[in-house]
């Protein structure tokens, strides 16, 4: 797979990282301190709350995952450097995280399928003081985990394109100003038939038909998009130079989830740190085991297993990016770090309540909050159920390894 954003030689440390989007405009020690205070009052609303940035930051913000020839910050334009930042937000609150302004999951398929002149027109929107949103529709009702098997049309006309259908669990759907929407123009070329659209959040008959209701992560506004003879200009279609008749646009799809899986991973284990810091903090502080047989020493080793969980977890979501970084990544790299990563989150937060209890839940509601959050996180960017089928599918096509074997586990 072929990294759209680039690579650094040497990926910067967290400090060249603070340093560098400082300079860029951003503290993000204080943004981080203001997602950890505000992040209660969002879980509360689904709203992203009026202190979060101070309005100087908004440009900075909006610049995230946009590419160092299109404004962005030189700190980050790698993927293992992007992981490092959401990892330290994700700990900061996970909903918000996933919340700022910004491209988005929209930003690997216009790299993917747009030319120079959609590319440099998209992210132009973005350098901008007033907070922008990208959003990314290609889920469907009714459609399962296949996406090819999408309902949404794309008709042309003498004016460009008419799009017709619903798309579902959009993340910052309802507040975005520009959507990558994928249609089939044609169902009986299966993935083939499949095109991308840039769609304006104004556009008329695209109408915003529900925020779900969600247990956690509520800031991120999983919206339904109704879009009901939305006319588009010919220019909206993404499309590259090199074109050919049954261009696969579904491979830039592919790519932006093989991109951000790892991204979602690492807030995942920022969820987990914060979890695993705010258990610490309770015993420390002479909180008990909600099991009293449960000794000093039983806790200790508990809370060294949750460390060792993360660890692997970090590891795995840095392998994968390194390797996206030297255009050696694979969809089989992503699933294994999301499906490793959402499962270890969902055990550390429940394990986190059933040691604390609700003594360390009144004192500590991020323990509450996190476990609602990791409820989510399976679900994301491909359910735990379908990572692993893409695991094992790629597993079979790959050659053994005459000293591993090529079975494949991940727990």
């Amino acid at each position: 797979m072929v990294n759209p954003f680039g690579s650094l030689p040497c990926d910067p440390t967290f400090d060249e990282i603070r340093a560098g989007l400082a300079a860029h405009g951003l503290d993000l020690d204080r943004l981080a301190r203001s997602m950890r205070s505000e992040g209660r009052r969002a879980d509360a609303s689904g709203q992203i709350p009026e202190p979060l940035w101070q309005a100087c930051e908004a440009r900075a913000l909006n610049l995230n995952l946009v590419p160092l020839e299109h404004g962005g910050c030189a700190a980050v334009q790698s993927l293992v450097s992007r992981t490092v930042l959401m990892e330290y937000l994700g700990h900061a609150d996970a909903g918000l995280a996933l919340s700022l302004p910004g491209p988005g999951l929209a930003a690997p398929p216009v790299l993917a399928l747009a030319g120079p002149g959609q590319q440099a027109a998209f992210f132009r929107d973005f350098n901008s003081d007033t907070p922008r949103w990208g959003a990314f529709a290609i889920t469907e009702p009714d459609c399962g985990s296949d996406a090819t098997a999408m309902r949404m049309t794309a008709t042309e006309t003498a004016q460009g394109w008419r799009l017709n259908g619903t798309k579902c669990f959009i993340t910052n759907g309802a507040r975005a100003d520009c959507i990558v929407a994928f249609a089939t123009v044609n169902r009986r070329q299966g993935r083939y038939g499949i095109r991308a659209f840039l769609v304006s959040g104004d556009t008329p008959g695209l109408v915003v038909s529900r925020i779900e209701r969600m247990t956690g992560l509520r800031a991120s506004q999983l919206a339904v998009l109704s879009f009901a003879d939305c006319e588009l200009p010919a220019e909206a279609l993404l499309r590259r130079d090199d074109e050919h008749a049954l261009h696969d646009a579904f491979s830039g799809a592919q790519q932006a989830w093989d991109y951000f899986r790892p991204l979602l991973s690492s807030i995942m284990i920022g969820t987990c740190r914060r979890v695993r810091d705010e258990l610490a903090a309770f015993f420390d502080t002479g909180g008990l085991p909600a099991t009293p047989h449960l000794r000093v020493a039983d806790v200790n080793d508990r809370l060294l297993d949750i460390d060792r969980r993360i660890t692997v977890a970090r590891l795995l979501c840095h392998h994968s990016a390194w390797k996206t970084d030297r255009q050696l990544g694979t969809s089989m790299d992503a699933s294994i770090t999301k499906a490793y990563a959402s499962r270890i989150a969902a055990h550390i937060t429940r394990e986190a309540l059933e040691l604390a209890g609700l003594e360390g839940i009144a004192a500590h509601p991020a323990l509450e909050q996190s476990y609602r959050d990791a409820k989510a996180y399976d679900i994301m960017e491909g359910t735990g159920e379908l990572q692993r089928l893409m695991i094992a599918r790629a597993a079979q096509r790959r050659p053994p390894d005459p000293i591993r074997g090529s079975a494949v586990f991940v727990s």
